[in-house]
């Protein structure tokens, strides 16, 4: 009889080793799907077997859709008092561990603004510039940079999405620009897929040339543009798949948001929800659809008062879901020399409580959007259009 201490197997090399254990592929896989995000990355390097199982676009599509990894928030660090040194990192910051990882970034990607989140992928661009667009993954520091698109005279404005089409498993960027003219301003768009080598123009609704983009987001398979008519703002859908554009339809009784009213788009609870955020309250819009291609409306799903006088001294912005019934701002003041500086807050609004998030390494002042990391590579998804 063969002592337990004495078995050998295989190991996932196909090498013999004493008290290894030879699992399926499969059961590795859900194991490794469990594990942290760098965690994850570290593994690639144990052997091959592993590291083909990570680098798997089954695998990766698997975690982008996990509920094992909970969203992060990567941040932006602005010039400030004490931010003279952050010109060459971004910051990825677990709020439930209360810390922070230091991404370092070339200079060329860190002038670039983050336009839009898709699948753990950033859009980055310039405001005022058409080129370039670089499609960024924080956690494998992968990145491509997009065909150009040729200058472009008197751009005015310049805002880019980037989304997953799941009818091709296509990435697409779809980029929204506003042009001078002598009969006014116009704004254009135009599309790439990852891996092709020229835009193409879309056919947008006339009504929407002459509204000004104000931003964009990804949600299920579709953009969503925020727009400026005058002093109302609109909103309106994009769908990847068929490639063309949706209005969103108000209820009778709603006027429209005002730019006195921010308007935000955050992922709630599974929905698209629209955040109108005032001085004394916060409301909640859901998105409506009944079929991918029909016309979406928007009902009222939730009313909050924020119980601060909020203005230009003190102001706040809604980041996104928190845990235990409560949403993450950042909250800022200005000091006595006028100087920005801004933190993390939770915000329990049945509670009517806030509770500062002592993170260290915060800088004082700071972009930051929601971010669930993956590990989907940008050079990848091109090679695979290809």
């Amino acid at each position: 009889m063969v002592d337990s201490n004495q078995r050998s197997s295989a190991n996932c090399d196909g090498q013999v080793s004493k008290g290894a254990v030879d699992f399926p592929k499969e059961i590795i896989s859900d194991i490794l799907s469990r594990l942290p995000i760098e965690s994850i990355f570290t593994c690639k390097i144990v052997c091959k077997t592993w590291c083909d199982i990570i680098r798997d676009s089954y695998f990766v599509n698997k975690l982008c859709n996990s509920h094992y990894h909970p969203t992060r928030l990567i941040l932006k660090p602005l010039r400030g008092r004490v931010t003279s040194d952050t010109s060459s990192h971004l910051l990825l910051v677990d709020i439930e561990e209360q810390k922070t990882r230091r991404i370092p970034v070339d200079k060329m990607l860190l002038g670039l603004r983050i336009m839009c989140i898709c699948n753990g992928l950033l859009c980055l661009a310039l405001g005022n510039k058409i080129d370039p667009v670089v499609i960024y993954n924080p956690i494998t520091r992968e990145h491509v940079v997009l065909p150009s698109l040729g200058s472009k005279p008197t751009l005015c404005n310049h805002k880019v999405g980037l989304g997953f089409d799941p009818s091709s498993g296509k990435y697409k960027v779809v980029q929204a620009y506003t042009l001078y003219s002598n009969n006014g301003k116009m704004t254009r768009f135009e599309i790439i897929s990852l891996g092709e080598s020229s835009w193409r123009e879309l056919s947008a609704p006339q009504g929407m040339l002459d509204l000004a983009v104000l931003g964009v987001v990804f949600w299920n398979g579709a953009l969503y543009w925020k727009m400026i008519d005058g002093i109302d703002i609109d909103i309106v859908e994009f769908n990847l798949s068929d490639e063309k554009f949706h209005a969103i339809t108000f209820p009778e009784n709603f006027s429209h948001f005002q730019p006195q009213a921010p308007l935000q788009l955050m992922d709630s609870g599974g929905f698209l929800t629209i955040v109108e955020r005032s001085s004394g309250q916060i409301k909640l819009w859901r998105l409506m659809r009944n079929k991918i291609g029909e016309d979406s409306s928007v009902s009222l799903q939730q009313t909050y008062d924020t119980h601060v006088n909020w203005g230009n001294a003190v102001y706040y912005e809604i980041i996104g879901d928190s845990t235990h019934n409560s949403y993450l701002l950042k909250v800022g003041f200005r000091n006595s020399q006028c100087e920005r500086c801004e933190h993390l807050t939770q915000f329990f609004p049945q509670k009517r409580q806030y509770s500062h998030l002592d993170i260290p390494s915060l800088p004082d002042r700071f972009y930051t959007v929601c971010l669930k990391p993956s590990l989907v590579s940008p050079i990848a998804a091109s090679l695979r259009s290809n």
